[in-house]
Formats: C-alpha cells, structure tokens, sequence
C-alpha cells in the first residue's frame, strides 16, 4: 500500500502532521477494504497563495488612521502594555498639601475596613504570583493596592473576609448573567456530582448541550473548550486550515484572550506588534491590525481580501459598547463571502447576553465561525466554537454514518484538551441553556432596561456636578474612564468599593437579573457620594454644583437631584399622590 506523503509546511506541527498522515492511512484503509476509488485526503493546509511579507520595523509611526504610517525614530517597549497590568512607578508630587490629607484619609479608611484582605495580599505574595494584586499600582497610593478577597457570593451580593457586603458591579468580567450561584445551576452542579466527574470517555451531555447551542445560535457544529481565549486560538486554526491562507485581519482595541497571536497592536506601514513584553514580533507575520468600523480598513481588506483567511471581530467591543458599526459589518460581510474568507464573531462577551443569539442576531449578520463563553458557563469556565460544517469539520473530518461506506472526506487539524467536554462545566451549560431557552428574548431586554435607566440617573448627575466622566454603554454593560486630565479620577473605585460596590477599574461594569431596583438605587448614591467627596477635595474637577450629600443614608427611590428655588443643589422625590408634584428632602442636603 502505497501512501502519499503529507505536505508539511514549515509551520506545520510534528502532531499536526501525525494527525494527517494518520487519516490518509485510514482512508486508504478503508479504500482497499471497501474497493472503491477514493479521491486522497486533503492535506492540512496543503498550499498557501504567495502572501507579501509584512516586515517588523520598531520604529515609531505617525498614522494617518488607516494603520499606514512613516518611520522616524526607534520605538521604545511600552511602559504599560494594554490589554495587562498598569503599574505606574513614578511617584506624583502635584497634590496640594489639603490634597494629600484627603487622600491619606481615603487610603487610611479604605484600608481600615479590608485588613484580611491586605493581610492576604501581603502573605501570599512571595509564592503568589497574581497580576491582580498588583494592577493599578502606584506608589502615591500603595497602601490600598490589593484585591478585594471573597470567600461567599449570591444573586447580586458579594461578602469579603472581613464580613462587609457588596452589591457586584464587575460580576466576573462578563460572566454573571443571572446573579451568582443560581440554584438552578447549583442543584445540576449538585447532580453531577453524585454522578461522578470521568474525564477521556464521552459524557452524555456532550451531544446534547451541542444540539441546544445549534437550535438558539442557528451555527451548524458546536466544539467545546476550557476558555473563550482556546475557542479563539481554535478558530484562527480551522480557517487557516479550510482555507490554505495564513493571513488574519483584527480590528485595534479589540479583546480575544491571552494566546500571542491576538495581543498585539499597530504598527508602521501595516506592520504589527506585541501588545505586551515576552511576545515574538515573529509572532504577528500573518496578523494585520486595523482601525475598526472604518471605510480606510474596508478598503484595505479589499485589496488583499483573497490572502486573508480571516478577519474576527468584536462585534461590540467591550471596552467601547457605544461603536455599532452595522453597515461596516453588513459590507465586511459581503467582502468576505466574495472572497471566502471567514468571517469570526468573537461573542464571548456579547452571545447569550445581547439577544438569545447574541451579536449576529442584533446585528442580523451570520457569521462563518463564531466563539463563545463567560454567561453561557453558568459561573463555570468554558469555550464554545461554534461555525458552518464548511470550517467546523476540520476538527473531525466531518458527518458520516454506521452501516454504509461514508468514510471522514475532510483533511483535519490538530485540536484537544484534557477537561474540554468536562462534566461539571456542561451541566452548568445545560442549566444555564435551558433556561436562556425558556426566557426568550424577555431576559435581554428587561436586563437592558435596567442598565439603561442606571446609565441615564449617572449621565445625569455628571452633568449636573460638572464630573469629568466618560461612560459608554450598550445592552447590560457600561465601561467608566476618565480623560487624562483627571488624575485622579481612579480613586472613584476606591471609595466606591468603600460604600459596599465591587467594581474593578480599568474594566467594563455588568449587571445581572438579579440585581433589585434597590441595588441600582444605592449604586447611583454611592457613584454621588464618591464624586461629591472626590469633588470636595480637588481630586476631580467639578462645575461648582457638587454637594457633599449624606454619606450614611441612600436617597429613597426615585430620589433626584435638582436644584431648589434659590438655585441650590438639592434632593427631590415625586410625590405618589401627585406624580408631577416634587417634594424637596431636606434629610439629603448639607451645605458644600
């Protein structure tokens, strides 16, 4: 028998290999036992058009925003890689000496009420190595810098080691949908357990929470990770694979995990780098970043759109939720197909949260390939790739069947996993599933409606108090930053914390369902609360109309804030008597 030789190109892997040699041996297998002609396997990514190189100059660029760019000097690395930890060493001496004692007061409170969790960070940290406990560091503000350690969290409520209660605002980056531990969850958690947690045979629940996945997302095959990063990394693999193409397209300011190939940024003339230190810029030969939502980058696509063997997308970038750029998807849709290139939605964050079928349906634009993860876990950590049998069969050769001569026709790459299909994690699907399946679309939009009607009261207030604050929002999320004037504006999180609200800087803010119109009342006050004494103090600017309202008691709901008659700011409640009629709270007012 005689088997023709893999073509193994040189970024072929010796497994990837293996995995095809293996396959062409079955087949021919197969071939002589059956006697029919059988056309070869194809091979894995058997031949790739000529691509023109993309060359790595370190020079620095001044970009005209379509990713172009002339060199001048050498670039310097980047002092704080982005997407990663913020460590800022320099120590600031621009604060008044009122300044500094209200921040030494801020720093001596916020500790006092979290010694278990600095005692943590302190103890563990010499065998720890936890970015966590060190992101946002800066000298000025050392003494607070550590994580908020939880040992309980239920619904919307998180409880630390020193017994304090917090209304979750981060809700695991993205993750919580229903509130923590749902008992739902928790009792098919409970179930499985008693049934055990065999990890290498099949469990039952791998093709059927498949199927579940199909019917809400509409895509044809389903592939199960640990992470949304793997479901990421496994969907660059597949279209290259399907395609015989090696370039990829991602789009600045995008996130899709923590393998090499996507940290990355822009560089001069269509060149890309690491986003963070330890990274090969060899890494990025195939990779070209551009601007997202642009008709520069339609254009560029364009052009070298039959090199491409993908461009990804986050369809509504977590750190920007306001960019919807539903003609640029519609028309990079279009550019795509015509050049068979896929076209990947990265809905970790978005899918199961936007509408039932997350971004695509919102949009009404199908993706060829499409990723999954965070709400769609339950609280469990989990990937899906899911996409047309078209890329999806490259993991398993594609559909045949017992009893006839169908063999698998598809050259396959190389995917796996020790705890991909684990147990535990598909009965958390299961549970979550069957529950997105029985509330519909109403989840969505009521949780939307809650964030809107929180977002709306905290523009509101910006406005009013002349506070510094950019806050971009989109279906249940909202993302906080400050411009670079406002200095120090991140110690808002600090005192936020310091009110009972977790809340994480430099990362988007979630709501679930099970967060109560009481909660979304006293995060408004606490937001009030914090501006009013960062205000008070210098530490963020203001319009003259903040007021040092009452740190102890949150407004009643629907508690606004106007102004009196002398012009004065002041708390105002509608009367249930007479909803136009205003009654003035004297209780929630105190001189500025």
């Amino acid at each position: 028998m005689n088997i023709a030789p893999v073509i193994n190109p040189g970024n072929q892997s010796a497994i990837e290999s293996l995995v095809g040699q293996q396959l062409q041996i079955m087949v021919r297998q197969l071939e002589l036992l059956g006697g029919n002609s059988i056309p070869p396997a194809a091979p894995i990514a058997a031949s790739n058009p000529v691509i023109p190189p993309i060359t790595h100059n370190l020079g620095s660029t001044s970009h005209n925003g379509n990713g172009r760019g002339t060199t001048t000097t050498p670039e310097k690395p980047l002092k704080a890689p982005a997407p990663g930890t913020k460590i800022s060493k320099s120590i600031d001496t621009s604060l008044t000496a009122p300044q500094q004692a209200a921040l030494s007061e801020i720093i001596d409170r916020y500790v006092a009420r979290t010694p278990e969790s600095k005692r943590q960070a302190q103890a563990h940290r010499r065998y720890l190595a936890d970015p966590r406990t060190v992101s946002g560091f800066a000298p000025l503000i050392k003494e607070m810098v550590y994580p908020i350690v939880i040992n309980r969290a239920k619904g919307s409520r998180l409880w630390d080691e020193d017994g304090h209660e917090y209304i979750d605002l981060t809700n695991g980056f993205g993750l919580n949908f229903f509130g923590w531990s749902p008992d739902f969850v928790t009792e098919a958690l409970k179930a499985q357990l008693d049934l055990g947690m065999a990890i290498g045979p099949q469990t039952p629940l791998a093709g059927k929470v498949a199927k579940m996945i199909t019917e809400i997302t509409g895509m044809e095959r389903v592939a199960f990770c640990n992470t949304g990063s793997e479901a990421v990394m496994a969907a660059f693999r597949i279209a290259r694979t399907v395609t015989g193409r090696d370039r990829i397209v991602i789009f600045a300011d995008s996130y899709h995990g923590t393998f090499d190939e996507v940290l990355v940024r822009a560089g001069s003339d269509r060149t890309s780098l690491p986003a963070a230190p330890g990274i090969m810029s060899a890494v990025f030969d195939n990779i070209l970043v551009l601007d997202y939502g642009t008709s520069a980058s339609l254009e560029i696509i364009r052009q070298c759109a039959d090199e491409l063997a993908a461009v990804i997308v986050e369809p509504i970038q977590s750190r920007h939720p306001e960019l919807r750029p539903q003609a640029f998807l519609q028309e990079l849709r279009k550019i795509t197909e015509r050049s068979a290139t896929a076209l990947i939605f990265d809905e970790v964050v978005t899918g199961f949260r936007v509408a039932p079928g997350g971004a695509q349906e919102y949009f009404d634009i199908k993706a060829d390939i499409a990723t999954y993860g965070k709400v769609v876990g339950g609280g469990l950590p989990i990937g899906i790739l899911t996409g047309t049998a078209k890329y999806m069969d490259a993991l398993d050769g594609g559909f045949w069947q017992f009893g006839d001569r169908s063999i698998p026709e598809v050259g396959v790459t190389f995917f796996a996993g020790t705890f991909v299909r684990h147990p535990l994690a598909l009965a958390a699907v299961e549970a979550t599933l069957t529950k997105l399946q029985a509330g519909g679309a109403d989840l969505q939009i009521s949780l939307t409606t809650k964030v809107t009607k929180l977002v709306d009261r905290l523009i509101e207030h910006f406005k009013l108090v002349g506070a510094q604050i950019n806050l971009e929002y989109f279906s249940s999320w909202f993302y906080i930053t400050f411009p670079p004037t406002e200095t120090y504006g991140g110690l808002l999180f600090y005192l936020m914390r310091e009110k009972g609200i977790h809340v994480w800087e430099y990362r988007p803010c979630f709501l679930t369902l099970a967060h109560s119109d009481e909660d979304i009342e006293k995060i408004i006050w606490a937001f009030q609360v914090c501006i009013a004494e960062l205000q008070s103090t210098g530490l963020l600017s203001s319009s003259g109309n903040a007021i040092a309202i009452n740190k102890n008691l949150p407004p009643q709901p629907g508690a606004k804030l106007g102004k009196d008659r002398s012009g004065n700011p002041a708390w105002f409640i509608t009367d249930p008597q007479q909803p136009s009629k205003y009654l003035q709270l004297d209780k929630f007012i105190k001189d500025s």
